[in-house]
């Protein structure tokens, strides 16, 4: 396949590094159109920018490592964009132009969440938001939203599988019915349950917050449980204007603060999801970062706990399987970040809530975690950054 020259590189609102994008395909305004890192876009494509963006600002945007096959067509007369890590069959043709006869004003957006995939022969039209994880049957037309891990194909295209976290299995959709009542229920029991201990933190915590949403929206598989610990700033404040956004979101304050080791076990008992991960306010998530957890937490499912090394690079997850409370205690003792992150199987810290660790004068918090790796001793060591700050939470 030849590629585009490097002189073209430059006409592109950005260009990122490692990318391989045919040379025979068009391009109406590269301008404003940006492409991330590692891009392969192969032959006969075409992208159309009708009129430019006033503010000069990108119409099509392509994220990292998208894989877009041949004869993939793009019309953005508002914005296109593809998140990372999407994969496109062929002869793929996305437009978010109005038909005639629709009314609305507002710009049309197509937007793909990461690591989905478009069937062959697939067409994506007008204001549609497509979630992370979801599959588009080869020869599909979508024509409305679809939630983060479903599986969609027909003309129009309507639900044939969703992801529920509760059992780990991707649902046989018959009707609408039954697919509202799936995506309500997996709201009520989320994968991955982040809770935020915060204490006159706010506007970390409002940082924390936005680097949260900005990846999972109110997509049903994680929810925010935050809990204030007596704070005298602007916390609570930032906590309720999250609350009225997102129906994941959780707050609960302490009218007294709590002694410190007391604090996690606390902010633990407010999840309802399969797993709890324990965050500190003051570390945001870096873009991106929460969909590969998820992809761990899932193949993962069976054991008691997720202990996260940060490495110095960013990369993807790097998981491993151990067993027994010595290897949890050796590890933990070896992050090369003090503490490490943990994600708790929230039925294994559960049924850990009686007991307790014998022989260790250790805090409440340790004692727990080893009482539930003495019932269920499987843990998953995994070295991955996650956030931008050195500071990580849930201590081991």
């Amino acid at each position: 396949m030849h590629t585009i020259p490097p002189s073209l590189y430059y006409r592109f609102y950005r260009y990122g590094t490692g990318c391989k994008i045919a040379s025979d395909g068009v391009l109406t305004l590269p301008e404003q159109t940006a492409i991330g890192t590692g891009v392969l876009v192969r032959e006969c494509y075409r992208w159309d920018i009708p009129s430019p963006a006033r503010d000069g600002s990108p119409r099509i945007v392509i994220g990292d490592r998208c894989d877009c096959s041949r004869f993939l067509t793009i019309t953005a007369t508002g914005k296109v964009e593809l998140k990372a890590d999407v994969i496109t069959g062929p002869h793929v043709y996305i437009s978010d132009a109005r038909q005639p006869w629709e009314t609305e004003d507002s710009v049309s957006t197509i937007t793909i969440g990461e690591g989905s995939w478009i069937g062959a022969h697939s067409s994506i039209l007008g204001h549609v938001k497509i979630g992370r994880g979801c599959v588009i049957g080869a020869g599909s037309v979508v024509l409305r939203d679809v939630p983060d891990y479903c599986v969609v194909a027909g003309n129009p295209a309507e639900f044939r599988r969703i992801y529920e976290p509760s059992s780990g299995e991707w649902i046989r959709i018959h009707s609408e019915e039954e697919a509202r009542e799936t995506l309500e229920r997996r709201s009520k029991e989320p994968l991955l349950s982040i809770c935020i201990t915060v204490r006159n933190q706010a506007e970390e915590l409002r940082h924390c917050l936005e680097s949260i949403y900005a990846q999972t929206g109110d997509s049903g598989l994680i929810e925010v449980c935050v809990l204030d610990d007596a704070s005298a700033d602007e916390s609570g404040e930032v906590a309720h204007h999250y609350a009225m956004l997102y129906r994941s979101f959780r707050y609960l304050r302490n009218p007294d603060s709590v002694a410190g080791d007391f604090l996690p076990i606390q902010a633990a008992a407010m999840a309802g999801g399969k797993f709890i991960m324990l965050h500190d306010s003051g570390a945001s998530f870096l873009p991106n970062a929460l969909a590969p957890l998820l992809n761990v937490l899932d193949s993962y499912s069976d054991c008691g706990i997720l202990l996260i090394h940060p490495m110095h690079t960013r990369r993807p997850p790097q998981p491993e399987r151990l067993e027994g409370l010595s290897e949890y205690v050796k590890h933990s003792a070896s992050s090369p970040f003090s503490p490490p992150s943990v994600v708790l199987n929230r039925r294994d810290w559960e049924r850990s809530a009686d007991s307790e660790y014998p022989g260790a004068s250790i805090n409440p918090w340790m004692s727990r975690q080893y009482a539930l790796l003495q019932s269920n001793p499987l843990f998953c060591l995994c070295r991955y950054t996650m956030t931008g700050a050195a500071g990580h939470t849930g201590s081991a």
